[in-house]
């Protein structure tokens, strides 16, 4: 491991990350005149979480009743009015542009016989109003964005791993790196950057375990706060038997009208929710499942029935064929048979706090999609994250790109916290523990309890618990975490270690949350608390550092749009879901 920079790099705008909020403030602030760098863990447009969401984009009020207004107040609903209003509004305002865009750059999404878009409807939403291309939207999607990125020939590097955003005066300028492929360090001096990392799902046993909370602590760190870290959404259906076919299933497998059964063959969600019925919000739906699987009416390995044997068998191949082709891969006809899913960790709500031009409270420093707190609040409408992204990434790529233009590159300095990161990474490499730590087996641990005590059914015991092991971890086995490989290139080993690290400081922020937390709301269900309180917890938990110490603030939530009064039948009850 080389112990000095080997690549220096200077852009205007730096973006880190390869799915579709960094594609799109790519193209943006390239259409503003910025220069700009694309870096990503993975290879862009493919390690990200954007290829692999399936279901739609919430964009097109297609109902004579619907409009953004009535898509506003779904949003604020399910995620019990914690969301900021003014991104909201942002969001269901400005949404719709972007299906025709992306058209341009070449995606693909269905259309009905008038020519008009198609709309499926997700739960928790009022009206049909997501855009899709079959259960493959966010394919489609990365694919018409990579083709803009290529068009106009963005600078981009795969496979490289960024460690520390760099600071000058409290203000962004650039970050360091490390080229997993060669084992060197990379300097890149930037005059905005915008943070497109994903969430930190992976922190749990998510279906994919690519969202690691890297985004997250950067922020933290460079200066930035992160809220709402107690809010993890369980997708209620996730491929459960046969194992290789483990993954999610589309949130479109209920849209298209699928049912959920136990053992006994009941509907169940019609004693649950017999209005929304499957369509009810996925925090509640996988309370739902978790329930009838506790009382002993699971599936025969551990899951639930997910059933679309009723519907017409051509319907099935033609908008739900990525799942159809899936299973049947594995000698299960979805269309004879029901398929066996339970929830699994899906998306992490919460994360760094930005406000409606992607604007953290570091000056230079844009955040975009996933990795921001605000749009979600406590809980995530299933098709709102692709438009997230698109907004948002446009956004910060246009602000951050206008920010470049009256910044100079000449006051920027960071050598000291450069050489102490180098340093960090290179005493890892070097470490040779009496008692060696190794990370498969640590993951492993925190994985499976992030998952019984800071899951979809929570207690005060069960947390606490769960935060003393948590500084028992950083404490004890931290210091002796090590590494068997040694060499330069491709250490995935490294990799994960580094994210061990950044790991654990995640998971204590989402537990510390979800204990202060006394009640339930969306995502968060106490089984100490089971209703909302809305008197004591309209408020968001938010976390920033103070003199290199974790910080822990309340704050009552701003309703800047509309107030929770407004919506009586709602505000009236204590459910935590709407």
């Amino acid at each position: 491991m080389t112990l000095q920079v080997d690549q220096v790099y200077t852009t205007d705008v730096l973006v880190v990350g390869g799915g579709a909020a960094a594609s799109m403030a790519a193209i943006s602030a390239t259409n503003e005149g910025a220069d700009v760098l694309v870096l990503d863990k993975g290879q862009l447009g493919k390690s990200g979480c954007s290829p692999n969401a399936h279901g739609g984009m919430a964009l097109y009020p297609k109902h004579e009743n619907d409009s953004w207004k009535i898509h506003f107040e779904d949003t604020l609903m399910s995620g019990g009015f914690l969301n900021n209003q003014q991104v909201v509004r942002v969001l269901c305002q400005k949404g719709f542009r972007f299906v025709s865009l992306l058209e341009q750059f070449g995606s693909l999404f269905d259309r009905d016989a008038d020519g008009t878009y198609s709309v499926r409807q997700f739960g928790g939403h009022r009206y049909k109003r997501s855009v899709f291309s079959g259960d493959e939207t966010g394919h489609e999607m990365m694919n018409g964005l990579r083709r803009e990125i290529a068009r106009l020939g963005v600078k981009t590097r795969d496979e490289v791993m960024v460690l520390r955003l760099l600071t000058t005066d409290g203000e962004i300028c650039g970050a360091l790196a490390l080229d997993i492929a060669k084992g060197a360090f990379i300097e890149v001096r930037a005059k905005a950057v915008v943070l497109a990392t994903a969430d930190g799902s992976g922190i749990w046993p998510a279906a994919a375990e690519r969202q690691r909370g890297d985004g997250y602590c950067m922020a933290l760190e460079a200066g930035a706060e992160l809220a709402d870290m107690e809010f993890i959404q369980y997708h209620p259906t996730h491929a459960w038997w046969p194992y290789g076919v483990r993954g999610s299933v589309s949130e479109s497998f209920r849209a298209e009208g699928g049912y959920l059964l136990n053992s006994e063959g009941e509907r169940f969600m019609l004693h649950y929710d017999p209005e929304q019925k499957e369509l009810a919000t996925r925090d509640k739906v996988s309370v739902c499942i978790y329930r009838e699987i506790l009382a002993g009416r699971g599936a025969r390995h551990g899951g639930i029935y997910a059933s679309v044997t009723h519907l017409p068998p051509d319907h099935i191949e033609k908008r739900l064929r990525v799942i159809f082709r899936k299973y049947m891969s594995y000698g299960f006809d979805i269309r004879k048979q029901p398929i066996e899913i339970r929830p699994r960790p899906h998306y992490l709500c919460g994360g760094v706090v930005a406000n409606d031009r992607a604007e953290t409270r570091v000056p230079g420093l844009y955040a975009a999609g996933a990795v921001t707190a605000g749009v979600h609040g406590a809980n995530r409408l299933g098709s709102n994250a692709l438009v997230d992204i698109l907004v948002f990434g446009d956004i910060a790529g246009r602000n951050a790109a206008h920010r470049a233009g009256n910044v100079d590159h000449k006051r920027m300095n960071a050598k000291t916290q450069v050489e102490k990161e180098i340093k960090r990474v290179a005493d890892l490499v070097a470490k040779s523990a009496i008692e060696p730590v190794w990370t498969p087996i640590l993951r492993r641990r925190h994985f499976e309890m992030m998952d019984r005590y800071v899951g979809v059914l929570r207690t005060d015991e069960g947390l606490r618990h769960m935060l003393a092991e948590i500084e028992r971890t950083q404490k004890e086995d931290l210091p002796n975490l090590s590494i068997r490989d040694k060499s330069r290139r491709y250490n995935f080993e490294l990799r994960d270690a580094l994210e061990m690290q950044l790991r654990l400081m995640v998971e204590e922020m989402s537990t510390r949350a979800a204990v202060t937390r006394t009640e339930s709301r969306g995502s968060h269900f106490r089984d100490d608390y089971p209703k909302r309180d809305d008197r004591q917890w309209l408020k968001n938990i938010v976390f920033f550092k103070k003199d290199d110490q974790l910080v822990c603030e309340c704050r009552a939530v701003e309703m800047s749009v509309m107030d929770i009064s407004e919506l009586p039948a709602y505000a009236a009850l204590d459910s935590p879901w709407h």
